[in-house]
């Protein structure tokens, strides 16, 4: 094997085991809520910005399509998490807020979401991390470049 080759085998198969592990974990974790891994940045987002934001600010930061983030929104309204800010604007240039439900399951997502960051993370050095986010957001910047 090619050493690009090789690289790009382990990097493709280390990418994919964390992300269907850490999907894995999020469902189960975020079962008990009513809730799906796809709801969870929503969330927090959300969580973040006790103002609110609309759907498309919701959409860039979440990196989806504003077709998705109005499927999830329609979950989580319907669940009682998040509502419209307002009463009287149109839903388009409406701000999504977490209800007061929504705040306390976001809380306690975020208590369960330290803990396992914690867990996963264990003896590792900071300056490691520091390393490894960086390099792994250098990766994504040239991932997004490459021509089609």
């Amino acid at each position: 094997m090619q050493p690009n080759e090789e690289r790009f085998a382990r990097f493709s198969f280390a990418i994919d085991k964390v992300a269907k592990n850490l999907q894995k974990y999020k469902n189960e974790q975020l079962e008990k809520f009513g809730l799906r891994s796809m709801h969870l940045m929503y969330l927090i987002s959300l969580g973040r910005t006790p103002d609110g934001m609309t759907a498309t600010e919701l959409a860039q930061n979440c990196s989806v399509d504003k077709a998705f983030i109005s499927r999830l929104t329609g979950d989580l309204c319907n669940a009682g998490y998040v509502e419209y800010k307002s009463k009287k604007a149109t839903k388009y240039n409406n701000k999504l807020i977490l209800t007061e439900s929504g705040q306390k399951i976001t809380k306690e997502i975020q208590r369960i979401i330290d803990e396992s960051v914690a867990h996963i993370i264990g003896d590792i050095p900071e300056t490691h991390l520091t390393i490894f986010y960086h390099v792994l957001n250098q990766i994504a910047e040239h991932l997004e470049a490459v021509p089609v």
